[in-house]
């Protein structure tokens, strides 16, 4: 049962794309496809990646560094690349931010499957007793930036496809995705911050989305 309640988001996102937004069924099981064999190499790279050793003797700027380029880039960047193959040109560009909200919460929700199982293991293990709030707060925290950064890589990809390229819109994926995983690390009141971060990377996808579709827009203008 606690198992499944990770995975109920990809069912309530599947629900409201069907009945509310009319996404094709067949693009959301693409997109659903695609999250699942994304966890295969970001989980394979982070683990054959060597240990980040700059910054020995200053370990909180060591941990900021290496949530920004191990966790950051890695899984951003491989996100980013399984975007390609979901069937774009009939889709509209919300609906392709929408698709891409939906592959990285399938990704999200499956990294947290396995998230829980290591902690369930480690605390049996212990004889420890697992705090199930806790755990459940770090799952949908990660599923919502796991939407929000892959969102960013969908709309770097979009930009790449419909010109000019905005490489910031990638980059501030990397990074917001890296301040998150810092935060959200502390086993103290610091650990808050990582929603904030969660709230500013929806508020920029909003800001970047609005701000392709009018250079666009101005594009076209010209161009006409």
């Amino acid at each position: 049962m606690t198992i499944a309640l990770c995975f109920l988001p990809i069912i309530i996102c599947f629900v409201i794309y069907t009945l509310l937004l009319k996404i094709r069924i067949t693009d959301q099981l693409i997109a659903v496809l695609l999250g699942l064999i994304a966890v295969f190499p970001i989980s394979l790279i982070q683990y054959f990646l060597p240990d980040f050793g700059l910054f020995e003797n200053n370990p909180v700027l060591q941990t900021l560094l290496k949530s920004i380029i191990i966790y950051g880039l890695t899984e951003e960047l491989i996100k980013m690349l399984f975007l390609i193959p979901i069937p774009h040109k009939k889709l509209s560009e919300s609906d392709f931010l929408f698709l891409a909200f939906f592959m990285g919460l399938t990704l999200g929700c499956f990294e947290s499957t396995v998230y829980f199982l290591d902690h369930l293991q480690k605390a049996a293990s212990r004889g420890a007793q697992l705090l199930l709030s806790q755990i459940f707060i770090r799952i949908f925290t990660s599923d919502l930036i796991h939407m929000a950064c892959t969102g960013l890589g969908g709309l770097f990809l979009y930009s790449c496809r419909n010109k000019p390229v905005s490489i910031s819109v990638f980059i501030l994926a990397v990074v917001l995705h890296g301040i998150y995983d810092f935060f959200a690390g502390f086993q103290n009141d610091l650990k808050y911050f990582s929603i904030a971060v969660i709230i500013l990377a929806f508020i920029e996808c909003r800001n970047k989305y609005v701000s392709l579709q009018n250079l666009c827009e101005n594009r076209l203008t010209i161009f006409y």
